[in-house]
């Protein structure tokens, strides 16, 4: 079976100091180092838009701790505009379907793609944004989109490595370990029920 995999080396948002709540940050890292943008996850998320609720235009919390009650993320359409400070040609890709991104990936770049946590079932919840009540899918994490193949997609999760294929285990430390793969149906409705969400640097 032919898989199609980008060299792309994993960080760790446990590593060296743990952001719990950063993955964003971390993922937005990997893909900014892949194409030669010497940055610290942790730089990176010291200066980007903060909002008190609506991550459609800020992070919403701190990367060090949680905080109850909230969607607490920053969404393309808010961390994009942000990144393009560091490079130009990071788009926001919301929208596409995986079959797409598979497109990205062979340009040779990588996806971060926001979906539900190791792929499981989607949970709703209602937050407020701005005084409005907002129903999202809340257990939603972002990790690399680096690969595929005829049965699987291949990604590199920020806080998960995978031990015997089956046990999943905290990323203490950044190893290939973090590389997981996801069945493409399964990958489809983690991907697909939170709102198709993405970004990546277009070589286009």
């Amino acid at each position: 079976m032919m898989i199609k995999m980008l060299n792309v080396k994993p960080l760790s948002q446990l590593f060296p100091i743990p952001t719990i709540m950063g993955c964003e940050g971390v993922c937005a890292t990997m893909i900014l180092r892949h194409n030669h943008t010497d940055i610290t996850p942790l730089k990176l998320m010291r200066h980007w838009p903060k909002h008190d609720n609506n991550p459609n235009k800020g992070y919403v919390g701190h990367h060090f701790s949680i905080k109850l009650g909230h969607h607490q993320t920053i969404f393309p359409n808010a961390i994009v505009p942000y990144l393009n400070n560091y490079n130009a040609n990071i788009v926001d890709g919301t929208g596409k379907s995986l079959t797409e991104l598979t497109k990205i990936i062979d340009d040779g770049q990588p996806v971060v793609i926001y979906h539900t946590v190791l792929g499981q079932k989607p949970v709703s919840q209602t937050f407020t944004f701005d005084n409005a009540p907002t129903k999202l899918v809340s257990n939603i994490h972002t990790t690399v989109l680096i690969g595929y193949d005829e049965d699987y997609y291949y990604y590199i999760d920020p806080l998960w490595l995978s031990f015997i294929r089956k046990i999943y285990l905290p990323a203490i430390i950044p190893s290939r370990r973090q590389i997981l793969r996801l069945r493409k149906d399964k990958m489809e409705t983690s991907y697909n029920a939170p709102g198709k969400m993405n970004f990546y640097i277009s070589n286009h």
